[in-house]
Formats: C-alpha cells, sequence, structure tokens
C-alpha cells in the first residue's frame, strides 16, 4: 500500500460554521491551509458543518452556529490523532465553551485576526464582504477599540467571493480609504476564506494584509510545535 504521508500527524480541523456550500469558502478555507500541510506539522482539514446555519450575517446567526461548533469539537477532541481547531467564522461562534471540552486549542479567527493585525501596525483597518458596521462588538470586547481606525465593506455576498475580478477591485478601494483617511497600518479580513486577496491588497496599498484563518492555523500549529518539542527534550 502506497505511504499516506498524513499518517501519525496531528489533525487540525477548520471549522466553516456555515452550512451554505454555494459560496466555495470550504475549499478556500482548505486552499489556504497548504502551507501548513507541506510543512509536515500537521494535516489540515476544511470541514463545512452542515447542522450550521444558512449562512452567518448577524448575532442570532452567530449564536445558532455555536452548538454546530460545539457539537464537532465535543466528538473529536477525543481522538488521539486531534491536534486543535480553527472556528472559521468572524463572530468565533462556540469557542470559548469549547474550551471547556478540551485541552486542544480552539482558536476563534475573531480573535487571532485581531491580534495578529495588532502586532503587525499600531492602527488597524478591517474589511467585511457584506455591508455591515464591522466588528466593532469583538473590538471591544477584546479591549482593542481604540486601535481600529475603521472598517470597510465591500457590499457583497459570500458567493461573490468566487468573482475575483468584482472583489479585487472592491478590496483595493476599501484598502486604500482606510489607510489614506483613516490612517490605517495594517489591514484585516474581517471574515472567513479571503486568503487568496491578501497579495493584491498587500501589493496595491503597502500594507501588511492579515487573513485570519492562516493567523488562527499559526497559533495552533506553535501549540502542536511546541508539544512536539517538549516530547522531543523530555
Amino acid at each position: 500500500m502506497p505511504h499516506d504521508r498524513g499518517a501519525g500527524r496531528p489533525v487540525v480541523y477548520i471549522l466553516n460554521a456555515s452550512s451554505r456550500t454555494d459560496t466555495g469558502i470550504t475549499e478556500d478555507l482548505a486552499l489556504s491551509a497548504a502551507w501548513l500541510n507541506a510543512s509536515g506539522a500537521c494535516r489540515v482539514e476544511a470541514v463545512t458543518l452542515t447542522d450550521g446555519p444558512n449562512g452567518i450575517v448577524g448575532a442570532v446567526d452567530s449564536a445558532r452556529a455555536a452548538p454546530a461548533v460545539l457539537g464537532f469539537i465535543a466528538r473529536e477532541a477525543e481522538k488521539a490523532e486531534t491536534g486543535g481547531f480553527v472556528v472559521a467564522c468572524f463572530t468565533d461562534p462556540g469557542v470559548y465553551p469549547a474550551r471547556e471540552l478540551t485541552g486542544k486549542p480552539v482558536v476563534g479567527i475573531g480573535e487571532a485576526g485581531f491580534y495578529a493585525a495588532l502586532a503587525m501596525g499600531d492602527r488597524i483597518g478591517t474589511i467585511g464582504v457584506s455591508a455591515g458596521h464591522g466588528p466593532h462588538r469583538m473590538a471591544r470586547h477584546l479591549g482593542v477599540q481604540d486601535r481600529i481606525a475603521g472598517h470597510r465593506g465591500l457590499g457583497l455576498d459570500y458567493s461573490d467571493l468566487q468573482r475575483p475580478d468584482v472583489v479585487t477591485a472592491r478590496m483595493i478601494e476599501a484598502g486604500t480609504a482606510l489607510r489614506d483617511e483613516a490612517g490605517a497600518e495594517a489591514l484585516l479580513f474581517a471574515g472567513a476564506g479571503l486568503a487568496r486577496y491578501v497579495a493584491p491588497l498587500q501589493d496595491a496599498t503597502g500594507l501588511p494584509v492579515v487573513d485570519p484563518t492562516q493567523a488562527a492555523l499559526g497559533i495552533v500549529a506553535a501549540q502542536i510545535m511546541q508539544a512536539a518539542y517538549a516530547t522531543a527534550v523530555s
């Protein structure tokens, strides 16, 4: 039988908490983790939670997503091969109670994204897919609201993310405005499935750009590497 390169590696799950299947987000999440799969540190699997809400656009949807997140983590956390979880919804549904279910890393992309972006610039601008008001509640919860320069929404649906010609133009317009009008020193995508737009936005604005899912994966990977190191030197 051919050797399975993933055999023996910890499995990190990226959870798409929305049950929508017409957006391509789960596939984009898997692609954004290719760098980590290639490293050999762990095996990443992107999963659509079919019992989650059909889209997450507000607090009610986020609350409805939490049981799906908790159910999946409760089922998978006890398996020896499970290394950790990334909850790929910017409102971080179920993240805090999930940490009571397991000692393995459970990282939400909202919290991880904010802290990663703040490590890249004193004041950050956030960019969301829809035309909403931005992640101000999350910023207040984390105590970082004074370092948020501003927010721009693209006025799009998540299914539009598969139209890079449209998305890239709006991304650049939003990022440029946050830089020139709001004084942002780094940019953060306030949503999942946007990693493909990091490079063009960074090139156009000259600012660091953070994809929150990749930031969260980096945190989980660091925890796995620390555990492996502790085992190696013990």
